[in-house]
């Protein structure tokens, strides 16, 4: 009987997952509005009989599409930094996003964006996933950059990196839209130049944590 249970079990986990990659990779591809609780069902390889029992509606997948989203780019976000210098692991912090960013799951992002102005429970979960992913790269890039994280502009310098990150590499999804963006050299540079400028915050100790 435990054998049975804990098959069944598998079954339902592998059928939920594959019902919400599916669910993202629509919204990636052909959007909100043309996501249909069948067309998920069909692409996850799930009867929409089973898909219905674990999703009794569309609102009911998209919601928990978004949170296995923030899942999956928490945890990219989360990945340690290495290089020698703190100079290379602030490159390599930022070539990490830029990376992340570019995966096909973040178009959904943009997607989330555009949902948001018209449904206010999409709007509260995009903002929470967002916010969540950045603290997280705030929080890696504070370890790694101990005294990049001592100075007065750190967070605002790396702020404004993720920003130019994440609209450069939406944007850039539109064809022909390259000129008018920045590349991730250029936003390197930028956020290199302010925090090498800024001073030390008033406070604290050469070596000490952040």
């Amino acid at each position: 009987m435990a054998h049975a249970g804990g098959a069944r079990a598998a079954r339902r986990t592998q059928a939920v997952e594959a019902l919400l990659d599916a669910t993202l990779e629509c919204l990636a591809t052909v959007g909100f509005a043309a996501t249909t609780t069948r067309g998920v069902a069909q692409l996850a390889g799930v009867s929409q009989g089973l898909q219905q029992h674990y999703f009794p509606t569309k609102a009911a997948l998209i919601d928990a599409a978004i949170n296995r989203l923030a899942a999956r780019l928490i945890d990219e976000a989360s990945q340690p930094v290495a290089g020698a210098t703190e100079r290379e692991r602030a490159e390599l912090l930022l070539r990490q996003v830029w990376e992340t960013y570019r995966l096909p799951v973040f178009a959904v992002v943009a997607e989330l964006l555009v949902l948001a102005r018209t449904h206010p429970d999409t709007a509260a979960k995009t903002a929470a996933t967002l916010v969540a992913v950045t603290d997280r790269v705030l929080a890696v890039a504070t370890d790694a950059l101990p005294s990049y994280a001592r100075r007065d502009r750190f967070r605002d310098a790396l702020l404004l990196a993720l920003a130019a990150i994440r609209d450069t590499t939406t944007v850039a999804r539109i064809p022909g839209t390259a000129p008018a963006l920045p590349t991730l050299e250029a936003i390197t540079a930028a956020f290199l130049h302010a925090v090498d400028k800024a001073p030390t915050r008033r406070g604290t100790q050469p070596g000490a944590g952040a």
